[in-house]
C-alpha cells in the first residue's frame, strides 16, 4: 500500500513540475506549515495533494529573498474570497519575529511565495503590544453575526500572562478582544488554541479555546468566549469523568480544536490514549461530555501518532486531517487523515520520505485551500 502511494506521489509530483500551473494549489489542496522547515529551518509552507500525498514548496521562511525571514512561523488561516475582495488570503502567524521578537503577522501569496508583514506585535503605535502570537484565525462575515476578521491567539498576553486573544484590523492595528486571564469568568491557565463555532445566522456562536492545564487535576479544559459580553464559561473540564472521557496520565492535555458546520466540535489531545500517542476526541456542544473518536496509540485504527499537534477538517466536512510533529520517518512528521464516524486512519504524507517530496522537519499548522 505504501509503495502505491509512493508511486502515485511521484507520478503527481512530476506532472506539477511538468506544466505551468498557475492555480496551483488547486481547490481543496492541503497547506501546511512546518515551523523548522526549509534550508535554514527557518519555516516553510507546503502545498499537499491530498489523495497522494505529494509535497511542494510554497514559500520558504529563511528566504529573504520572498520577504521578511521568519523567526518562529506557528499560525496559519485562510481567509476566504469576499473579507476585501479578490482571491483567498493566507495569513501566517510568527511568535518571535517582530519588533523585540513579540511576534508578527505576514501574509503569504502562495502563487509566488511573497511575504509581506501585516502587523508587528511589538510596535505600540499600532495597538497593545504582544509577547507569544501563535494561534491565528478568520471568522467570515454572515448575516446577524456578532463578529468577523482576524483574530490571534497569544499564549503570553494578557492578566498574569495567561493569554489573550487580540482582533486585527485591515490595517494592522490591534485591539484585546478578550483577556483570558480577567475576571469575566473561566480564567485561563495555559491556552494553546481557538476557534470559532458559529451558531444558526451567525446568532448564538462562541469562541472555544482549548486550555492545557485548568480544569480538574490540571487536565485542561474547554472554554468558551462569548462574542457579547466576551464572559468565559468551562464547556468540558478534561479531569471531570462526569463529563465522559478522561485520560488520567498527567502529560495528557487538549490542544487543537475545530468547529463543524453541522456544530459538532472535536478536540485533538496531546499526550493522551494509548502509549501518550495522541487522542481525537469529540465534545457535545451542550454539555460538553466527550466520547472517544480515534485513539492514535492503536494501530488497529491506522498508523500511530507520535506527536500530534493541529487538526483541520477536510473541504467537505468528511473527515478530520492530523498533524503529526514527529511522526513518519525519522520523526520528521506526518499528515494523517482521520475517519470522524469510525476513527480509522490513513498516512497522507510522511515528511520524512523524499518519494513524497521536499523532506519536512517539524509541521506544526495545516489548512485547506
Amino acid at each position: 500500500m505504501l509503495a502505491r502511494q509512493l508511486l502515485l506521489a511521484l507520478a503527481l509530483g512530476a506532472a506539477a513540475a511538468g506544466g505551468a500551473h498557475a492555480s496551483y494549489p488547486a481547490p481543496g489542496a492541503l497547506v501546511v506549515l512546518d515551523e523548522e522547515g526549509g534550508p535554514n529551518s527557518r519555516g516553510a509552507l507546503y502545498a499537499i495533494e491530498p489523495v497522494s500525498g505529494y509535497r511542494r514548496v510554497l514559500t520558504d521562511f529563511g528566504n529573504g529573498i520572498q520577504g521578511p525571514v521568519a523567526a518562529k512561523p506557528s499560525g496559519l488561516a485562510r481567509v476566504s474570497t469576499g473579507l476585501w475582495g479578490g482571491d483567498d488570503r493566507w495569513i501566517v502567524t510568527d511568535a518571535n519575529g517582530g519588533t523585540d521578537n513579540r511576534g508578527a503577522v505576514y501574509e503569504v501569496d502562495l502563487s509566488n511565495g511573497a511575504r509581506t508583514t501585516v502587523a508587528d506585535f511589538g510596535d505600540a503605535s499600532r495597538g497593545p503590544l504582544g509577547r507569544q502570537p501563535e494561534g491565528v484565525i478568520y471568522v467570515p462575515p454572515v448575516l446577524l453575526g456578532p463578529l468577523s476578521g482576524f483574530f490571534v491567539l497569544d499564549r503570553r498576553a494578557g492578566t498574569d500572562g495567561r493569554a489573550a486573544i487580540f482582533k486585527l484590523e485591515s490595517n494592522g492595528r490591534r485591539s484585546v478582544f478578550s483577556d483570558l486571564g480577567d475576571g469575566r469568568g473561566a480564567r485561563a491557565a495555559q491556552a494553546v488554541a481557538f476557534t470559532w463555532r458559529p451558531g444558526a445566522l451567525g446568532l448564538g456562536g462562541k469562541l472555544l479555546v482549548t486550555d492545557m492545564t485548568t480544569g480538574t487535576n490540571g487536565h485542561g479544559a474547554l472554554l468558551t468566549v462569548d462574542p457579547i459580553n466576551k464572559n468565559r464559561t468551562v464547556l468540558s473540564d478534561f479531569g471531570d469523568v462526569l463529563q465522559g472521557w478522561v485520560d488520567a496520565r498527567r502529560e495528557s492535555a487538549p490542544n487543537s480544536v475545530i468547529a463543524g458546520n453541522d456544530g459538532s466540535i472535536y478536540v485533538l489531545v496531546v499526550g493522551g490514549g494509548t502509549d501518550s500517542r495522541g487522542a481525537l476526541i469529540k465534545v457535545d456542544p451542550s454539555s460538553g461530555y466527550r466520547n472517544l473518536v480515534s485513539d492514535l496509540g492503536v494501530d488497529s485504527q491506522g498508523p500511530t501518532g507520535s506527536l500530534p499537534v493541529a487538526i483541520r477538517w477536510s473541504k467537505d466536512q468528511q473527515t478530520i486531517y492530523v498533524v503529526d510533529a514527529k511522526g513518519g520517518t525519522d520523526a520528521r512528521g506526518t499528515l494523517l487523515q482521520v475517519d470522524p464516524a469510525t476513527g480509522a486512519r490513513r498516512t497522507v504524507s510522511d515528511f520524512g520520505l523524499s518519494g513524497y517530496g521536499p523532506l519536512g522537519q517539524s509541521p506544526r499548522a495545516i489548512d485547506v485551500n
